[in-house]
């Protein structure tokens, strides 16, 4: 089993990302999402649709101007979480 990174610096491909994150679970691989800059805008959506299928984390500094904050089923945090996410992850995706 591998362990896919993703990382969401983007708005613009929520079905995308949604795919990916369930296609890569039903193939049994771990999923992590680290969501900066607009994609947080993504983080309660997207979270709360893959709840089970993928650990998320997202930058509260990027979060905190546009309005985001204490999402169900994601971590605040910081760039730390998103260097942590590419050390572990086989594979990363950058949307």
């Amino acid at each position: 089993m591998s362990k896919l990174g993703i990382l969401l610096n983007s708005d613009k491909y929520r079905d995308d990302v949604v795919g990916i994150i369930k296609a890569a679970k039903a193939a049994g691989h771990d999923v992590s999402v680290f969501m900066m800059d607009d994609g947080t805008l993504l983080a309660s959506d997207i979270s709360s649709e893959c709840s089970g299928d993928a650990e998320f984390a997202y930058c509260d500094h990027s979060a905190e101007p546009r309005g985001v904050k204490d999402v169900q089923g994601a971590s605040a945090g910081s760039q730390y979480q998103n260097a942590v996410m590419v050390h572990d992850a086989d594979k990363v995706v950058v949307f």
